[in-house]
Parts: structure tokens; C-alpha cells; sequence
């Protein structure tokens, strides 16, 4: 399906679910609740299938704005979509968007969300979903240590090629690390342009890195309990990380033609 095929599909799909939130709305109190979780049920889906798909995310953008409702950077994918069927950003469509997010992490893959949201108590109980469990006591400190543990059990790297003299670490950071500054090529390349080692940027990018990781981990291995949750979710990236980057492996390529005409 090409991406304006997409965006048609994706335009009618979005449209009718909130033509049933309008209803739901306009509906009578005694239905109002299982007409709430239908629409986001089908939210959830939507939500679901954009989830690991950055073209697919960019066209729910696209649609926004033309909207007048253009995303800030931060927006989480689950707010986009609420924002889009319910047309508005309150608390309500706050707590909707969290129970998405919430869901996608907690809810068991077989169980619908109608079903979860019910054995939850209802919508506040879901939006109240106990920190721990949700991750939200992970500090940044937290990610970047995964990070790092993580990526030193990948022992297959995406590519391994000589570092030029404008990448190179930071002899006062504790870790030998650098940023790369790499340009992004229609055909599917890339192009390492510039290093960058200062710890803070670093910082930065291990931090982004460990959420990644932990994510992917999360998704790999869904439905284990800690009372450590820093400790668990370390330990479960050290044991995806290899996985990942080993899958990885086979599709890049960094050629010393490229690096040298970076320098």
C-alpha cells in the first residue's frame, strides 16, 4: 500500500471513529461507558499499528496538521491519536491517552482492551496504574547505566569501520563513547558527517538509547514481575541487546569511502 493509499485508508478509519465518538457523546448515560471503550478499542488498534512504524506515524502527523492540530515534538503517539477522533486536548483525552500507552505495556496480548479496561475498574483505575508498574520510577540514571550495560553485550555492532580524527572520545568521560552526526539518504544510506564527544551530549544519547532498549526488552519479554524494577529491566535489556544488534547487523554498512569523504 503506497503512503497516500495509506493516508486515505487512514483518513476514513480516523473519521469514522470519531463520527462514533460524536455519537457516543450525543448517546444516552446508560450505554455511554461500553460505547467509550468501543472507540478506544479501535483507538488502541490504530494506536498499535502505528506504534513501530515511523511512515505510518508521519501521516497520522500530517493529517493533524492539516487539522490545525500539528503535534508538538513531545506529543506521545496515543495523544495524537485521541487528539484526532475526539478533536480536542483536555484532561479527559489526557487520561484517554495514557490508558493507551498504559495498555500497550501491561495489557496481555490476547485480552481486548474493552475486557481490560473492565477487570481494571474502569477508566480512572487504569489511569491510575501503580508508577512501578508502568516504569515511571526509571530514572534517566537508570537508562543510560542499561544503555551502557546493554550495548556492551552486543557484541555484533551495527558497523565497525577505523574512527577518523574528528571522532573521537572523550578521554575525561568514563565511557568510550561519541556521538555521530549521520545524514540520512533517500536510497537508504547513511553518511557519518560529524563526532561530537561532549559528555553531555553523550549523556543524552545513552539516556534515549537505554529507554530504546528497554522498550524493545519490555516488548520481548512482556509479563515479568520484580520487585527491582531498575535491576529487572537492566537485566532484560542485557539479555535483548545482543539479540537486537545482531539482527541488525547484516543491513549496514559504513565504507572508508564514506568516511573519508567526510573528512
Amino acid at each position: 500500500m503506497s503512503q497516500n493509499d495509506y493516508r486515505k485508508t487512514l483518513e476514513t478509519t480516523l473519521d469514522q471513529i470519531a463520527h462514533a465518538r460524536a455519537v457516543w457523546e450525543d448517546g444516552s448515560l446508560k450505554a455511554a461507558n461500553e460505547e467509550l471503550y468501543a472507540i478506544l478499542e479501535r483507538c488502541f488498534a490504530v494506536f498499535v499499528e502505528m506504534k513501530e512504524d515511523t511512515a505510518k506515524r508521519r501521516t497520522l502527523n500530517a493529517l493533524l496538521t492539516d487539522r490545525a492540530m500539528k503535534p508538538r515534538s513531545n506529543t506521545s503517539l496515543g495523544l495524537k491519536v485521541i487528539r484526532y477522533v475526539f478533536g480536542k486536548e483536555g484532561n479527559r483525552e489526557q487520561a484517554y491517552a495514557k490508558i493507551l500507552g498504559i495498555a500497550y505495556d501491561l495489557k496481555p496480548a490476547d485480552q481486548s482492551l474493552t475486557s481490560y479496561i473492565e477487570e481494571c475498574g474502569g477508566v480512572e483505575e487504569v489511569r491510575r496504574t501503580s508508577k512501578i508498574k508502568d516504569g515511571k520510577t526509571m530514572t534517566a540514571e537508570d537508562y543510560k547505566q542499561m544503555a551502557v550495560m546493554g550495548l556492551n553485550m552486543a557484541r555484533i555492532p551495527v558497523a565497525s569501520f577505523p574512527l577518523p580524527e574528528f571522532i573521537q572520545p572523550n578521554s575525561e568521560y568514563d565511557e568510550d563513547y561519541v556521538v555521530g552526526l549521520i545524514r540520512c539518504n533517500p536510497d537508504g544510506t547513511g553518511d557519518l558527517l560529524f563526532g561530537n564527544n561532549d559528555a553531555k551530549v553523550i549523556d543524552t544519547v545513552l539516556i534515549a538509547s537505554g529507554k530504546y532498549l528497554d522498550q524493545k526488552a519490555q516488548d520481548d519479554q512482556k509479563g515479568l514481575e520484580a520487585a527491582d524494577v531498575a535491576k529487572r529491566r537492566t537485566e532484560d535489556v542485557k539479555t535483548f541487546a545482543p539479540k537486537l544488534f545482531a539482527s541488525m547487523s547484516h543491513k549496514v554498512r559504513i565504507t572508508d569511502s564514506a568516511i573519508t569523504a567526510a573528512e
